[in-house]
């Protein structure tokens, strides 16, 4: 019976784990060349995805994004990583490429072109009370920018090294 519980524990640890997408033991300059070959072969954006398992606006963002009407926004549009920062002590090398998106607050973004060319980066906290925040706004807000980029209204910056 002991081992069941301890299975069971185990089981429920792992799929708690993969339903956030925060893994500290990832690579995140991995995962972003396997999402930029992605792009390039589905003519998409890369959204990454700073944040932690801890962080509740983390998680709820993650499940947010797994809605309708913004999951079919962000499958048609983007190859998604989500790069784990801890508590701003994992992957901050990799996280300052993009300027400051941790800065105040996770879980924040960053949204690059297929030759990683920045077209976002949230540097403000927009995404901290991602709680708050309802699903069809959040597609509003990401179709709005997907229009801008479009429409070539935003400017690419390229990433640091």
């Amino acid at each position: 019976m002991k081992n069941l519980v301890l299975i069971l524990c185990l089981l429920l640890t792992n799929f708690a784990n993969a339903e956030t997408g925060y893994d500290p033991k990832a690579n995140p300059d991995k995962d972003l060349k396997a999402a930029l070959v992605s792009a390039k072969e589905k003519d998409k954006l890369v959204l990454v995805i700073f944040g932690a398992d801890w962080c509740p606006d983390c998680r709820s963002l993650n499940k947010k994004i797994t809605e309708p009407p913004l999951a079919k926004t962000i499958d048609n549009n983007f190859s998604v990583i989500h790069v784990d920062v801890g508590r701003w002590d994992n992957n901050i090398e990799f996280a300052s490429r993009f300027g400051k998106p941790i800065e105040k607050g996770i879980p924040s973004i960053a949204i690059l072109d297929k030759d990683q060319g920045i077209y976002y980066v949230a540097q403000g906290g927009e995404f901290a009370t991602a709680r708050n925040a309802k699903v069809n706004s959040l597609n509003d807000w990401f179709e709005a920018l997907l229009k801008a980029i479009d429409n070539q209204e935003l400017e690419k910056r390229p990433m640091s090294k």
